[in-house]
């Protein structure tokens, strides 16, 4: 009796020792996406990687987004960087720490803490074997009349990202809001902005090592003014751009663009989102309740591709949710319907996609 209640007592200890415990997190391998519900990286921690995008490099996935700090609103200085997390699946994601940090002790660095750094948009430069990150970086004390892009960039994925400049998009002096990069097939990066401070959309192609604007920027002919969150992606030889409106942190309807030129005239085409989040019971009239961030291909997958949208919350940021579902082109139409869950599967015909598997890099 007494070697069975020394047996019991030892399994209680390690079903509670934390180890143990961390260790069925990482066995409990999730399968489907959860739109608008806590999304947990494989520590089993929430996700924070707010406004973010996706690079694809080497049969890896990277996911770029905003830090948000615990215990801080907006008005706070939320901001604490570059967070990144990696994965083989686009579902189970590994955490590979804060990749660029604000600067808290250089109270005169462009990162300094109590800057604003948002939208962080990650590329892979061939020519220089350089990986750069671009975001919308308001200086510390200046407020929102004038943005500079920031640039950072790193000799792999996971970073670390050295801030390397900043620049003034738009070709306005007061800078430019939120944006999408594109590089097209030739290797030619596009940066596609709202002009400040007249919200006019605008494009500029970015000169060979993607460090600056190579010229000046061209207005947008098509694209609605106070088009905001635009993120781009290329289908059948035609350009697709799904954005917002304009209304602060509150969600608004999407709106999408086509065009088969990107420096020429754009189509306008209305909202694509279809159905309900029926996790908050919010319907296209606010796009589900978020607001787009990016939108990419997914690899393997013949004409696949998904779009990734952010639920604000500026009382509390690092609590923001994500929601992602699948984006279907057909005739030239593009759609965003909401699903309460959802696998690849559900993306169509797999083209040699690896099976599910875990990172550990």
């Amino acid at each position: 009796m007494k070697a069975i209640t020394a047996l019991f007592s030892t399994l209680l200890v390690l079903v509670n020792f934390p180890g143990y415990i961390q260790a069925q997190k990482l066995l409990a391998v999730q399968k489907v996406i959860s739109p608008a519900q806590v999304w947990l990286d494989t520590n089993g921690n929430a996700i924070n990687a707010h406004g973010g995008g996706i690079l694809f490099f080497e049969g890896v996935y990277y996911w770029y987004g905003e830090h948000k700090l615990e215990g801080k609103s907006e008005a706070q200085f939320a901001d604490g960087g570059i967070h990144c997390y990696s994965s083989a699946d686009l579902v189970n994601w590994k955490d590979e720490g804060v990749v660029l940090s604000v600067d808290y002790k250089d109270k005169k660095s462009d990162l300094a803490y109590g800057c604003i750094l948002e939208r962080p948009k990650v590329v892979y430069n061939q020519k220089n074997k350089q990986f750069l990150a671009f975001f919308k970086l308001y200086l510390k004390g200046v407020g929102y009349e004038t943005s500079n892009v920031g640039v950072a960039v790193a000799g792999k994925p996971s970073g670390p990202f050295i801030y390397h400049h900043k620049f003034h998009g738009g070709g306005s002096p007061n800078g430019s809001g939120d944006f999408s990069m594109f590089r097209d097939e030739d290797g030619a990066l596009y940066h596609l902005t709202v002009r400040k401070p007249d919200k006019t959309f605008v494009i500029g192609k970015m000169d060979d090592d993607y460090y600056y604007p190579e010229g000046k920027y061209n207005v947008c002919d098509g694209i609605t003014m106070h088009t905001e969150a635009p993120a781009v992606i290329k289908r059948g030889g035609d350009y697709y751009l799904l954005g917002s409106g304009s209304s602060d942190w509150k969600p608004n309807a999407a709106r999408y663009f086509t065009t088969d030129k990107l420096t020429g005239k754009w189509t306008f085409h209305g909202n694509p989102c279809l159905g309900v989040n029926s996790v908050d019971n919010i319907g296209i009239e606010s796009t589900f309740g978020g607001q787009s961030s990016f939108v990419f291909p997914v690899e393997g997958m013949k004409d696949a591709c998904i779009a990734m949208f952010d639920i604000w919350k500026p009382e509390n940021p690092v609590t923001g949710k994500y929601i992602w579902l699948p984006v279907e082109v057909k005739d030239g139409k593009m759609s965003v319907s909401w699903r309460d869950s959802w696998n690849l599967e559900d993306l169509g015909q797999k083209s040699g996609i690896k099976k599910l598997q875990m990172i550990d890099n």
